[in-house]
C-alpha cells in the first residue's frame, strides 16, 4: 500500500510544479505499481538487474498541510555522542519511519510530528546528525532530540579533555551550539541522471530515484560526518596545541622538579600520538561502501569537495613538528638531568676533600701542640 502512495504522491508533486501527468503516463505508472516485481522503476531496471542500494527506502511523509522540503543538507557535531537506540525510540513514538544498521547509523524519515514533509536526518553515535532538505527550525528540533539522548564516547585523545566535558554539560543543558557545521546546497538531478556533487559550483544534484535516493543520501552523509571530525580536530589543534606548548615551554626552565616536566612531556607525546591515530582514521571509507561503488565515488566526491586529504596531512606535518618539539623538549630535560647529576658528583667530591682538609688540618694540630 505505500508503494501505491508513493506513485500518488509523485502525481501530486507533478501538479505541484504546474505540470498534469499523461493519462499514457498514468496508466505506466499504475501497471508497474502492481506489476509482479512490485517496486517503483529504478535505473537499474532497464539494465534487467535489481537495484542495488545501501538501505531500503523509507516511506515518505507527504502532506501539503506541512512545509516542502528546502534545497539543503545540514551536517552538525554534537558535543556529546547520541544513544541511537533511545534516539530512535523516540523517534518511532513521533511517528516517524527509521531505520537502524548494526548501531553505526539512524535513518529518520519524517512525520506530523516533525512539522515539515519529505525530509529525513541520519544520526551516527560519534554526536553526527545530518539533516536532509530541513528548514532551520525543523533542523533545531531534530538537533534537540538528539540531544535529549546523550551517550558516552570514546575520546581517544585527553588533551582538550576538561574543554570537551564543560561543552559537553553546555550540550546536555541545551544552552550550546554544535562544535562543527556543514552545509550543502541540494536540488533535483534531471530525470535518468545519477547524484553527483558538481565540484565548480559546490551544488549536490540528488538522483530522482526511488530506489537509490536514501542510499545516496547515506553514503553522503557519511561523507559529511567525516569532514565534521575532521573540522572539529582543526580546531581542536589551533586553539589548545600552542598553549599547550607555551606553558610546557615555561615548564623547562623550572629545574626544581625536573620528574614532573618530564611526565608531562611523555604525556603530551601520548596524546599527540593518539590524536594521530585518530586523523588517520578520519580517511578510511566505512565498511558499509566497500561493496557499492557507487555510493563510495559519492563519498569520495564529497571528501574532495572539502579538500579532506590535503587538509588532513597538514594536519599530520603539524603534528610531526610538535612531536619534534616534544622530542627536543625531552632532550633538553634530559640534559638538564646530567648537569644535575654533575653537579651534584661536583658537590660531593668537594665536600669529601674539604672533610679530608680538614681532618688533616685537625691531625697536624694536635702534632704541633704535642710538640
Amino acid at each position: 500500500p505505500w508503494v501505491r502512495h508513493v506513485a500518488a504522491a509523485a502525481s501530486e508533486r507533478l501538479e505541484g510544479h504546474g505540470l498534469e501527468a499523461s493519462p499514457e503516463r498514468a496508466a505506466s505508472l499504475d501497471s508497474r505499481v502492481h506489476s509482479p516485481r512490485g517496486r517503483m522503476p529504478s535505473a537499474a531496471s532497464s539494465t534487467g538487474q535489481p537495484p542495488k542500494f545501501l538501505v531500503k527506502p523509507l516511506p515518505p511523509f507527504i502532506d501539503s498541510r506541512y512545509p516542502g522540503p528546502d534545497p539543503r543538507v545540514s551536517a552538525f557535531l554534537l558535543a556529546t555522542g547520541i544513544s541511537l537506540v533511545k534516539l530512535r525510540t523516540r523517534l518511532t513514538e513521533l511517528g516517524c519511519q527509521t531505520v537502524m544498521w548494526h548501531g553505526q547509523f539512524l535513518l529518520s524519515g519524517s512525520s506530523p510530528e516533525i512539522g515539515q514533509q519529505q525530509c529525513s536526518a541520519v544520526f551516527l553515535p560519534d554526536g553526527c546528525a545530518i539533516c536532509w532538505h530541513m528548514s532551520r527550525d525543523t533542523e533545531r528540533r531534530i538537533i534537540k532530540l538528539a540531544l535529549e539522548e546523550p551517550a558516552s564516547r570514546r575520546r581517544p585523545s585527553r588533551l582538550f579533555q576538561a574543554r570537551s566535558d564543560s561543552a559537553e554539560r553546555i550540550q546536555e543543558l541545551g544552552l550550546g551550539s554544535p562544535i562543527s557545521t556543514e552545509h550543502l546546497e541540494v536540488i533535483d538531478a534531471p530525470d535518468g541522471v545519477i547524484t553527483a556533487l558538481n565540484p565548480q559550483d559546490g551544488i549536490l544534484r540528488l538522483t530522482r530515484d526511488f530506489w537509490l535516493r536514501t542510499s545516496h543520501q547515506l553514503s553522503l552523509s557519511l561523507a559529511l560526518a567525516v569532514a565534521l571530525r575532521l573540522d572539529a580536530l582543526e580546531k581542536q589543534i589551533e586553539a589548545g596545541l600552542e598553549d599547550k606548548w607555551r606553558d610546557m615551554d615555561s615548564e623547562v626552565h623550572r629545574t626544581l622538579n625536573l620528574s614532573r616536566v618530564s611526565h608531562h612531556i611523555f604525556i603530551a607525546e601520548k596524546e599527540l600520538h593518539e590524536m594521530r591515530y585518530e586523523l588517520t582514521a578520519v580517511l578510511d571509507a566505512p565498511d558499509l561502501l566497500w561493496e557499492h561503488a557507487l555510493a563510495e565515488r559519492l563519498y569520495d566526491q564529497v571528501v574532495t569537495h572539502f579538500d579532506i586529504r590535503r587538509r588532513n596531512a597538514l594536519l599530520n606535518d603539524r603534528l610531526s613538528y610538535s612531536l619534534d618539539y616534544l622530542a627536543t623538549l625531552g632532550e633538553h630535560v634530559r640534559h638538564q638531568y646530567s648537569v644535575r647529576l654533575e653537579r651534584i658528583i661536583v658537590l660531593l667530591i668537594f665536600l669529601e676533600l674539604t672533610v679530608g682538609l680538614a681532618g688533616h688540618a685537625r691531625e697536624a694540630g694536635h702534632a704541633i701542640v704535642g710538640e
